[in-house]
């Protein structure tokens, strides 16, 4: 008589988890064969959600409370040269995730998490909130180390010859987003005392350039928001 083969016994969601965990594990090393210690945070999650399908393993947001607020300041219109109103909305919340066993939905675990979100409009605020809170999630519950999460990724890069001096902070213009805090930070500072051209001109002169905002790179943005935050000398 033929003896029946022992079928497997089936994961729980915590071995399943782990599994999933190995994957990102032999993800990462993989990535090291070819010359670089991290890989992009897109890459990692897509690997994450393929063998979350393979084993049938949901991930279920749940938002449970929220608030909003406004965040109003001014810019500068460096098209028209004047300073023009701007406003962000802040949306913050608690929520949590939960880890669903889709061969036994009542094998399940739920962790409390929070989200947070600023845009100019009220629903990319949720949106974005949503999206960049589930990324981390993710990356911070399987411990992924990622190539613009971890301070290493630079030194890695060196070693392998991958950096590309046009896109180093050195030379690479500074963004929109950069110019538009500093001047936001900038015009709090304004006084009967001190304009915002003062202000401005006081900034070069510490930094010890000469050219205008427009034209700063990443790393002298970096040191204007520095100083600003700090103190000028």
């Amino acid at each position: 008589m033929t003896k029946t083969a022992e079928q497997p016994k089936p994961l729980n969601v915590y071995q399943k988890l782990v599994e999933i965990r190995k994957t990102v594990d032999v993800f990462v090393k993989d990535s090291q064969g070819y010359g670089y210690r991290y890989v992009s945070g897109a890459q990692v999650l897509k690997k994450i959600r393929e063998k979350m399908d393979e084993l049938g393993v949901l991930l279920v947001p749940i938002v449970l409370n929220q608030t909003h607020s406004t965040f109003n300041y001014t810019v500068w219109d460096r098209e028209n040269k004047r300073e023009r109103p701007k406003t962000d909305f802040v949306v913050t919340g608690d929520m949590k995730y939960v880890w669903i066993n889709a061969d036994d939905p009542s094998d399940r675990i739920e962790i409390p998490w929070q989200y947070m979100g600023q845009q100019d409009d009220i629903s990319k605020a949720f949106g974005s909130a949503l999206t960049y809170t589930e990324r981390y999630f993710l990356m911070k519950f399987f411990s992924v180390p990622t190539d613009e999460d971890d301070p290493d990724a630079r030194d890695t890069a060196k070693q392998n010859g991958k950096i590309d001096k046009k896109e180093n902070g050195k030379n690479k213009k500074a963004s929109k987003n950069q110019l538009d805090y500093i001047d936001a930070l900038i015009s709090r500072r304004v006084t009967a005392d001190w304009t915002k051209e003062m202000l401005y001109e006081k900034l070069k002169e510490t930094m010890g350039v000469d050219k205008e905002p427009s034209e700063w790179t990443v790393e002298e943005a970096s040191k204007a928001i520095s100083i600003i935050t700090g103190r000028f000398e």
